[in-house]
């Protein structure tokens, strides 16, 4: 049998199965796969079926780097290796967020800050244009999810004005960008005033997007991008709330890590696998060793269940600003020093996290905004004034709900 004399939906079928990262290099070999491998039925069906093979990627010096970690070995070998979108532009990547194996950058280029969608498995990437351009667009937090259809997922940015920095100067708010409508909106909350800030760095699982809080009535803040709404989750029966940090687990789980500035051990505390409509359910599943006793303790880690590891990285403020990565298990600890791979600021810590490749695509501006969006690309900025109102004029406040959820288990490995 050749492969003409397969069917077409078995070939479908059999092609849904395959990694990501495979069916890259199968493109150049069939016009016919490479066209299907383009149809977002497709991309649906594959993102639900292939299996995620992640790795492990880091923002340092303003540059985005995949790291080999070989965790069979002790102390594990470390490689890193550029992993830079555009890179023959002077670009610099501020901050970054992951979802669905698409990226959102904040990137300096041309004294302005902008965004940038990048699909690294398929190369294929989308300027945003958005409402504002100043130097203080750093103190944005920004996320990127999706509303969750029955046949398929349409991507959206949040934009949150609600850090300290514009707090103080009366600015905060909360906007909304569709990226297959090209719309701004503004969503109307009352957040801000109840006592919270949302930090620069969240996480994404399933969709939604989720932050630690801790001012006031402060905790695990999440985000719906269905039902453009705010959530609220309790967080584990920990001393104090300030010392931890927030990650996801295979795209499926949030996880905590706590450590005590009296102790040498960390724990590593998970939920269930939460989607938004349910309470979070924490337990706590491992606990390790605190390299040498940091303070303050890892910028962001990622979790290896199966060794039972935390991967982090963290930065020393002194005067050579030295940045390592740290693996860390229940009975050792290994560090290993970042290599420099860009210009150095000393405000930047490295954050990592786990990136699955996938063929999601990246809805286009429609033709009649090309022109805009050319505009844009060449550093002519549209500015639109208002609150309560879209891009194109249309007044589109909402009123999203905020829902209240906290559970928690007793100390269960869920290892």
């Amino acid at each position: 049998m050749v492969m003409s004399d397969i069917p077409q939906d078995l070939i479908e079928e059999i092609l849904t199965r395959v990694p990501a990262a495979s069916l890259k290099r199968l493109r150049s070999t069939c016009k016919r796969w490479n066209h299907l491998f383009k149809d977002q039925r497709f991309t649906e069906k594959h993102f639900r079926n292939a299996p995620k093979q992640s790795r492990i990627l880091i923002s340092n010096d303003y540059r985005i780097c995949s790291v080999n970690v070989n965790l069979n070995v002790a102390p594990p070998p470390i490689e890193f290796k550029d992993f830079h979108p555009c890179s023959q532009q002077q670009i610099h990547v501020v901050e970054v967020f992951h979802c669905d194996g698409l990226l959102l950058c904040t990137i300096w280029r041309d004294n302005k800050y902008r965004l940038m969608v990048w699909n690294p498995c398929s190369g294929e990437t989308r300027w945003i244009q958005t409402t504002t351009y100043s130097k203080s667009f750093s103190t944005r937090s920004l996320a990127l999810g999706y509303q969750n259809n029955k046949s398929f997922r349409s991507y959206k940015i949040l934009s949150c004005w609600s850090t300290s920095y514009s707090l103080i100067q009366g600015d905060a708010g909360f906007k909304i960008y569709d990226l297959s409508s090209d719309y701004w909106r503004v969503l109307d909350d009352d957040l801000a005033l109840r006592g919270s800030t949302i930090p620069n760095r969240g996480v994404s699982c399933k969709g939604n997007a989720y932050w630690l809080v801790t001012e006031k009535t402060g905790g695990l803040l999440g985000f719906d991008f269905t039902r453009n709404c705010f959530i609220r989750f309790c967080l584990p029966p920990i001393p104090n709330p300030w010392d931890m940090i927030l990650s996801v687990v295979r795209e499926e789980k949030l996880s905590l890590l706590y450590w005590s500035r009296h102790v040498s051990y960390m724990e590593v505390w998970m939920t269930n696998e939460i989607d938004g409509t349910q309470a979070a359910l924490w337990s706590k599943s491992l606990t390790v060793k605190n390299p040498n006793n940091l303070i303050p303790c890892f910028m962001s880690f990622l979790v290896d269940e199966e060794k039972k590891l935390v991967l982090g990285c963290n930065s020393a403020f002194g005067g050579d600003h030295i940045k390592k990565l740290y693996t860390t298990g229940e009975d050792s600890g290994y560090s290993t020093e970042i290599p420099s791979v860009g210009s150095k600021h000393k405000t930047l810590s490295p954050f990592i996290f786990s990136y699955v490749p996938s063929l999601v695509q990246i809805q286009q501006a429609t033709s009649s905004r090309q022109q805009t969006m050319a505009m844009f690309q060449h550093g002519s900025l549209v500015h639109f004034q208002g609150r309560g109102h879209s891009a194109r004029g249309q007044s589109v406040i909402e009123c999203p709900e905020v829902l209240d959820s906290c559970k928690w288990l007793p100390h269960k490995s869920l290892v």
